[in-house]
């Protein structure tokens, strides 16, 4: 929770991590960690020989080659703010709107449980997964509450919706 709400209040958090081959749900662990886009801030390395070189190159490249991706135009619409971002931007929308660019517009809120299979047998899947509750978060009311449930030979409960 201490991610979400770093993230929330604009730092930008990159995983270096060893054991590139991880399982699943160590990937998903992850990118719930990171900021977005999670396959460009979960650095990845399989020998700590690696660090001072590849870790260090990936990271600063990132962090100091960043481009502002809201100039010269932005892609959000409605009447929304692009915010940059390092390693990409989001679009801050207005009451009503939703969305990546904010152009859905889904106006009731909704209370949704997703609930995501990390077992083996999700293998190359996962930043399926990833994308697919990215996507589904950013389109859906921002009045919406979201639960996640985390399966595989056994259920955790990861997230809870809120009631306020």
């Amino acid at each position: 929770m201490e991610s979400f709400d770093a993230r929330q209040a604009g730092i930008f958090i990159i995983a270096i991590t060893m054991l590139s081959n991880a399982v699943p749900d160590f990937f998903m662990e992850m990118n719930a960690v990171v900021s977005f886009p999670a396959a460009m801030t979960r650095v990845s390395v399989d020998m700590p020989a690696d660090l001072p070189i590849l870790a260090k190159n990936r990271t600063i490249d990132m962090l100091c080659n960043n481009v502002d991706d809201c100039s010269p135009t932005s892609v959000c619409v409605a009447g929304s703010t692009c915010v940059d971002r390092v390693a990409g931007y989001y679009c801050a929308c207005p009451p009503g709107f939703s969305g990546i660019t904010c152009s859905d517009t889904c106006m009731r809120p909704a209370d949704v449980v997703v609930a995501l299979d990390v077992s083996g047998s999700v293998g190359d899947y996962v930043q399926n997964y990833d994308d697919f509750v990215r996507n589904l978060v950013l389109r859906l009311n921002s009045d919406s509450r979201f639960g996640f449930l985390v399966f595989s030979n056994q259920a955790s409960v990861q997230f809870q919706v809120s009631y306020s």
